[in-house]
């Protein structure tokens, strides 16, 4: 290896105790994970099942196919480790990184007084080579500082849209140190090679496609084909309502995260705070997670499991057949506590693409919410930590065209 490992562990534990990793348990963990299994020299048998097993609780019968958190957070670490020795490392004589393709860590001494050691006739070739480099730089800084006077500009417009409602609303995602995750619903799709995709609306996991009438049709129809699942598709209201929410956030937020439901990992949801994009059918964690809600998603509508006086028990939504891309119907926004209590969940979804671009716009435009706050808060003038509201909206070809709100339910 070429590097001591007393001078490896102790690197280590420097990044671990870093600005760059204080917010990242996981990452934390794979890091000594995985220096532990290069100091072992057991680094090069390393594989994507056993890093899912031993690093991450997998169940055995994980697979790596289905499941790609190994490399979802393999790549991060990498970042993260890039990020430290370009923001952070000062006297560092030691750094880590994990070259692409593979699980090995890699440890290199970094070199203190390589110049003053050269010869003569490098260093003055140096000297010339630091000069022509001062006046790129110079150029470039000209550049950068033109770009950057603009990029605070368009930063400040954005800023300027939060108003004392918008904070109020998203409080406990802006004080807290923990990553914001914004989880794009992901719906499942059927890929038959050769020809082309299919889904069947009221199929959203495996169990439910070999289920499937339309789909078993379909396969006989095309002589039995393979099948095969496709998360790779989702809707022009979710892309949008994810744009609105993340354009947002990031003028307040700088760790701001996005994947999708299919590649979710129960670890994310655990160290996260999650914003879900999409009916919950959508996202798988919705329907595992033992989440208390007074109100809920139906196929056809919205359900009130729990109605209180002068509320209606069921919201149905209405859609024209001759006229898919108009109709009404009704988006569903739900703030509850995270798993176990800890950090926080927001759902923003119905059964119309449309429904969950309406929600969005009504937790990022100023005047929506300032209108949803004055519903919120209670006689005393306190705004409720965990809700769940009912909006109905008219669509017309796929866009809102208007929402209002209907009711809500606060959720102790």
């Amino acid at each position: 290896m070429g590097v001591e490992t007393g001078g490896v562990r102790a690197q280590v534990d420097r990044l671990i105790a870093s600005k760059t990793f204080e917010t990242s348990e996981v990452h934390r963990r794979l890091l000594q994970y995985l220096t532990d299994k290069a100091l072992a020299g057991e680094a090069d048998r390393l594989k994507e099942y056993t890093i899912g097993l031993e690093a991450f609780s997998k169940p055995p019968s994980y697979d790596p196919k289905y499941d790609s958190i190994v490399r979802l957070q393999v790549g991060r670490l990498r970042q993260k480790l890039t990020a430290y020795y370009d923001t952070e490392a000062n006297g560092d004589t030691i750094r880590v990184s994990l070259p692409k393709g593979g699980f090995k860590l890699n440890f290199e001494e970094v070199p203190s007084k390589a110049l003053e050691a050269a010869p003569g006739w490098v260093r003055r070739n140096l000297t010339l080579m630091l000069a022509i480099a001062l006046v790129l730089a110079l150029g470039w800084a000209t550049v950068m500082t033109v770009w950057s006077v603009r990029a605070r500009r368009e930063a400040s417009i954005l800023s300027q849209s939060w108003n004392p409602e918008l904070e109020s609303l998203w409080a406990p995602f802006l004080e807290t140190n923990r990553p914001v995750l914004v989880c794009l619903g992901t719906p499942l799709f059927i890929r038959i090679p050769e020809y082309g995709f299919f889904r069947d609306p009221k199929t959203n996991d495996w169990a439910e496609v070999e289920k499937s009438d339309r789909i078993t049709a379909v396969r006989k129809g095309l002589a039995g084909r393979e099948i095969l699942p496709w998360y790779a598709f989702t809707g022009a209201g979710e892309a949008s309502a994810s744009f609105l929410i993340s354009r947002l956030l990031s003028t307040r937020k700088h760790d701001i995260l996005l994947t999708r439901s299919n590649l979710m990992s129960w670890q994310q949801v655990a160290d996260d705070e999650i914003v879900f994009i999409g009916p919950p059918k959508f996202n798988p964690q919705l329907q595992a997670a033992a989440l208390k809600r007074d109100i809920v998603v139906e196929p056809g509508g919205i359900r009130n499991l729990r109605p209180q006086p002068g509320e209606p028990v069921y919201l149905e939504d209405r859609t024209d057949p001759s006229k898919p891309a108009e109709g009404e119907t009704h988006a569903l926004i739900s703030r509850t506590a995270g798993l176990s209590g800890m950090g926080e969940l927001l759902v923003l979804g119905g059964n119309a693409s449309s429904d969950t671009f309406a929600a969005a716009e009504w937790l990022t435009q100023p005047k929506r919410a300032a209108a949803l706050v004055r519903r919120l808060r209670d006689s005393a003038g306190r705004l409720p930590r965990h809700y769940q509201v009912v909006v109905k909206v008219v669509f017309k070809q796929g866009i809102p065209v208007e929402s209002s709100y209907v009711f809500h339910h606060v959720v102790e």
